[in-house]
């Protein structure tokens, strides 16, 4: 029985996939293997998107909240101040 050869078109297909094919049930199972990376690596990638932009979202609203926060503690301490002040001016008095 004659050796039969398989000729591919190189350009059909990326070299990498041309190469793998030629070694059978090997480069089927390396292919497998690189598309599992590959869906492996995009799971990961959108992870860590979402997680960025979770952070991010948080950082805004942390932001807010500390703006608030000071903007409270100005009126509060304005207060304090006037009430320091009439205390030192009622005593001055007396």
């Amino acid at each position: 029985m004659p050796d039969v050869m398989i000729f591919t078109d190189a350009s059909s297909g990326d070299p990498v996939s041309v190469a793998l094919i030629q070694y059978g049930a090997v480069g089927a199972i390396a292919i497998m293997a690189l598309f599992a990376v590959r869906v492996l690596f995009n799971k990961i990638t959108e992870a860590l998107e979402r997680e960025r932009a979770r952070a991010d979202r948080y950082e805004d609203e942390l932001r807010k909240l500390n703006e608030t926060v000071r903007t409270e503690y100005l009126g509060t301490l304005a207060k304090a101040t006037e009430a320091i002040s009439d205390a030192l001016t009622t005593r001055r008095r007396g």
